[in-house]
């Protein structure tokens, strides 16, 4: 009867040998390097997810340098774009308007800050319309709006802050030529929060393809960001949202129209809708052209 084989004893010595080596070379000759990651390091999806969280803290504490030391982690070129165009995104491929409002808020006060206009803008948790105030010390701006306006509502203004006229908005391209409105003229019932003041019609060549722009104003005259917006035309919808663009106004937000379709456009948090909105022509050069139709609302 034969003894059982054993396994040869180079096989054991030779794991062992292995063990030794990888051990050696993994802690003593080639170490793992440990490296802190960095916000700037990682992916553009996760990028936009901490975005939204610095957006939303803001919303809630309301601290803006946490929120601009918070930011400068990432390395945006232009941290305040970045946000609008997130937040644009976020209402367009998503619908998330309380990300949007978010990113929107944060975006608008960044433009402010670096602009030197102290503005603290509150989002209810209701999604409500944001309330624009000034800070603690700030003379409360009074005064009427101007008539040329034609409002249906009346609003207060202080001396030195320019009414929302058509001519006189900061932001606004200054080679806008607005026209007066023609039929149909759009209007609004009374009670909304924000009431339809006009929709003048803006003729510069320089803009193509035209826009509808949207310029929304608190009862003190002041422009309103956080604003969602809705447009719809033959089975389709769309949303934007004021202060996306600071350059031309916190309240200010627009929409790329197709002269040929007719929209109807509404603000989110209630009021009537606007209807019959579609290309109007200036004729104020040698050729015809399609021009910008602009809706101004205000709270009464």
């Amino acid at each position: 009867m034969e003894a059982p084989r054993r396994p040869p004893v180079y096989l054991l010595t030779g794991l062992i040998l292995g063990l030794a080596l990888g051990v050696l070379y993994g802690w003593v000759l080639k170490p793992a390097e440990t490296i802190d990651a960095q916000p700037q390091d990682l992916r553009a999806d996760f990028k936009d997810d901490y975005r939204e969280l610095i957006a939303r803290a803001y919303v809630s504490n309301s601290d803006l340098g946490r929120a601009e030391a918070r930011l400068a982690l990432l390395g945006d070129n232009d941290p305040a774009r970045a946000l609008a165009v997130q937040a644009q995104l976020a209402l367009g491929e998503e619908g998330n308007t309380d990300a949007a409002r978010a990113l929107g808020f944060l975006a608008a006060h960044l433009e402010g800050d670096t602009a030197g206009t102290p503005i603290v803008a509150l989002a209810s948790p209701s999604g409500s319309s944001p309330t624009a105030t000034l800070p603690e010390g700030t003379p409360q701006p009074t005064g009427t709006l101007q008539d040329t306006l034609e409002v249906t509502a009346t609003a207060t203004l202080d001396s030195t802050t320019p009414a929302p006229t058509t001519a006189n908005i900061t932001g606004t391209p200054p080679t806008t030529t607005p026209l007066p409105s023609s039929t149909p003229t759009p209007t609004a019932t009374e009670g909304p929060p924000f009431v339809l003041l006009d929709v003048p019609l803006v003729c510069d060549p320089n803009i193509d393809p035209p826009l509808i722009q949207v310029y929304v104003y608190d009862a003190a005259g002041n422009p309103v960001p956080g604003v969602a917006i809705i447009v719809t035309w033959e089975g389709n919808t769309n949303r934007f949202v004021t202060g996306l663009k600071p350059e031309y106004g916190l309240g200010y937000a627009d929409f790329t129209m197709d002269p040929a379709k007719t929209y109807t456009l509404r603000l989110e948090d209630g009021g009537e809708p606007v209807t019959n909105i579609t290309g109007r022509q200036c004729e104020d050069q040698d050729e015809p052209y399609w021009g910008t139709q602009r809706l101004n609302f205000a709270q009464p």
